[in-house]
């Protein structure tokens, strides 16, 4: 009995290349959560400082706004000493079959407030 091998490794290069491809994607996927949660977390701090230190609200987001990750929402109170930020965004992921995927990504920060405050 005569095998062809040469489409034995066809179907091999085949295989490998499709399994390249996915582990790229999903690669790629993971980097840009956790990029976005990165950001989120640099931009929930930073405000949180910011505002601990007696900074205005109006420039501790704006800062915050260009750290965050795009469309993200900002939000913050004082309660007991403490300052809490909250930056939540959606980070949406290509999808073969539902063209996306929606994936939130929140970064929470609390920072007790300066007992001496330069504002």
């Amino acid at each position: 009995m005569i095998r062809d091998r040469g489409s034995v490794i066809v179907a091999d290069l085949a295989i490998g290349a499709a399994i390249v491809v996915i582990l790229a994607a999903a690669a790629t996927a993971a980097g840009r959560l956790v990029d976005a949660a990165q950001s989120a977390r640099e931009a929930a701090r930073s405000a949180a400082v910011e505002l601990a230190r007696g900074d205005g609200p109006a420039p501790a987001l704006r800062r915050a706004g260009h750290l965050a990750p795009d469309g993200a929402a900002i939000d913050y109170e004082f309660s007991g000493g403490i300052v809490h930020v909250r930056v939540a965004s959606d980070v949406y992921l290509p999808h073969p079959i539902a063209h996306s995927v929606r994936i939130p990504v929140t970064a929470e920060v609390d920072v007790p407030i300066a007992p001496y405050r330069s504002g």
